[in-house]
Parts: structure tokens; sequence; C-alpha cells
């Protein structure tokens, strides 16, 4: 295609989806029932991760919850039971040894079921300068915030393609559209994922 007839192309779907966009500011769009789904969220010991969990709660879902702080997933899946849970499951699952996400992921096949609804959450944020990180550390910052995204899509994804149905979700920073000090390796593994 030529650059002009591309150009008409990008206009013209530019005004299709800003139209669109404001014609769903008065008619909203039908959210999706979630009600029974089983939804594993790794993370789920604090922060975004029990956000989402309550959130996921609240609409009826069974949660599957992955962390390596113990403490936090027993207060998350007590939080997500008040928050109306129809079941809550959790694993200590260290997402950086591709060995242990396999082997967590089968309990959870074997326990719960198939899992249809997958958030990798779970992230490191070493908050050093770049050149005081020591090298372990960013080792474990690519495995966790990398690496256990494909290992968990592997796990999961088989079954989801099986049934023809499911969600992956993937939690990133913003921190990859630009520099923030302190979080250098996470800005850079932003930018290279």
């Amino acid at each position: 295609m030529n650059f002009f007839l591309e150009t008409i192309q990008v206009l013209l779907l530019s005004i299709w989806y800003n139209v669109e966009s404001f014609i769903h500011l008065f008619v909203p769009r039908r959210k999706k029932n979630v009600a029974g789904e089983v939804v594993l969220i790794t993370g789920a010991g604090s922060g975004i991760g029990r956000l989402m969990a309550q959130e996921f709660a609240a609409l009826g879902t069974v949660l599957v919850l992955w962390d390596i702080n113990q403490e936090g997933m027993k207060e998350t899946a007590q939080l997500a039971k008040q928050s109306g849970a129809s079941r809550v499951h959790y694993y200590l699952c260290d997402c950086s040894d591709k060995n242990e996400v396999y082997r967590v992921a089968d309990q959870v096949k074997r326990e719960v079921g198939d899992v249809s609804i997958l958030v990798n959450n779970a992230g490191i944020v070493t908050g050093k300068k770049f050149m005081d990180a020591p090298d372990s550390l960013i080792e474990k910052t690519m495995e966790v915030n990398t690496m256990a995204h494909f290992w968990t899509y592997k796990a999961f994804l088989p079954a989801m393609i099986a049934n023809n149905h499911g969600h992956l979700v993937s939690i990133a920073s913003s921190a990859g559209l630009i520099g923030v000090n302190g979080l250098a390796g996470v800005c850079f593994l932003l930018l290279i994922t």
C-alpha cells in the first residue's frame, strides 16, 4: 500500500475509534460475566495482586492465589472470602523457578481444575540504581518480571486453547515508558519485553 492510502486508512480508523469511544461514554459496553471462572493471580500476597483478588472475589470467581509470602496470601484469602469469592485456594510458589511453576500448576489443575483467567502480576522492584544492584538481584528481577510469564503461559494456555476459552492478563509498570530513578532494572526489562 502506498503512503497516501496508508495515511487515509489511519485517519479513517482514528475517526472511527474516536466516534466509537464517544458513543460508549453514553452507552456503556456490556460487562463480561466472570462468575464461576477460575482466576489465578500471581503475586497475590499484597499490593495490586491483593486488590485484584478482592475485585475478582466480589464478582463470584474461584480464586487461586500464588505468592512467595505465605502470610500475605493468608490475609488476601481472608479478604477475598469476605468479598464474596465462592472458593479461595492459595499456594506458595516462586515464579522465578520454572520447575516450581510447573509443579504447582499441575497441583492446581488436580485440586481446582482448569484456570480460565491467568493474571501474571508477580514482580520485583529493586529500588536500586543499576550499578548498585547486585547481579543476582538483576537476574531474579528478569526471572520474575519476564520469564515467569512464559512459564505460567506454557502451564495454563494449552487447556485454554483446548476449551476455546480463557484470558491471559499481564500486569506491567509504566516505568517501561520513561526512565525512573532507582528503577533502572524494571525500566530496562520493560523496554526489552
